[in-house]
């Protein structure tokens, strides 16, 4: 039903990321009503975003107007530069609005959503999920072919490494997030042939990401990246 799709990782300027950064860049664009801009790099499919506040005054009308988005998440974890959310694809992302409205959560979307890249326009649907304490993974629903996607990720990156990837998260309520995977038939953890992720408890929230390829383990702008 669902696939890993990519993390969210928050940083204060994207100027340095595609030279200093831990992972090669691929690809970005603008989220203009939203006020932010990204760049993007991939493993296959998957990839890790690199997210930053491009237009301020668009920035804060959107925090005014959204009730929850991934740019609305900068502002929940205090403008603290790291990893700050995780996104899973799906083919059927308004039967799983209905499916987790049945079962008691909040949700948000199905929410248009674009940007620009190039000249070129690449369109998704996005739902959330809602807690009052926990910030759950949302739900991407890509506007295009798995296909013809396939192939343009080929054309920015090349052949794909489709490494093992497991994100770690440090959370204040697991039984909130069991109850999240529940709903959509994630066990142990296990997402997708090459993705899991694990849920510990913890008073201070953290995300780690980790990557069965070659690298050398780092802090990057806040966030935790394990090569292993």
């Amino acid at each position: 039903m669902v696939k890993f799709d990519h993390i969210i990782h928050f940083v204060n300027q994207l100027d340095s990321v595609g030279t200093e950064g831990v992972l090669p860049i691929h690809s970005g664009g603008k989220h203009e009503p939203l006020g932010t801009a990204n760049l993007l790099s991939y493993f296959d499919q998957r990839y890790v975003e690199y997210l930053a506040i491009d237009d301020e005054e668009r920035f804060r009308r959107h925090l005014e107007a959204a009730e929850d988005s991934f740019a609305k998440t900068i502002d929940q974890v205090q403008y603290e530069e790291g990893f700050i959310r995780c996104a899973l694809a799906t083919e059927e992302i308004h039967q799983l609005a209905d499916r987790y409205r049945a079962k008691g959560f909040r949700t948000v979307g199905p929410v248009d959503m674009e940007r620009t890249t190039n000249g070129e326009t690449i369109r998704w649907k996005l739902l959330y999920i809602l807690d009052d304490k926990e910030t759950l993974p949302f739900f991407i629903q890509w506007e295009e072919a798995e296909s013809a996607r396939l192939d343009r990720i080929r054309n920015l990156r090349g052949g794909f490494i489709s490494p093992e990837i497991n994100i770690h998260h440090e959370v204040k309520n697991g039984k909130v997030w069991e109850a999240f995977f529940d709903v959509i038939g994630v066990w142990k953890g296990e997402v997708d042939a090459h993705t899991t992720i694990t849920i510990a408890e913890n008073e201070k929230p953290s995300i780690t990401l980790e990557v069965a390829m070659d690298g050398e383990s780092a802090i990057y702008k806040g966030a935790v990246y394990k090569f292993i």
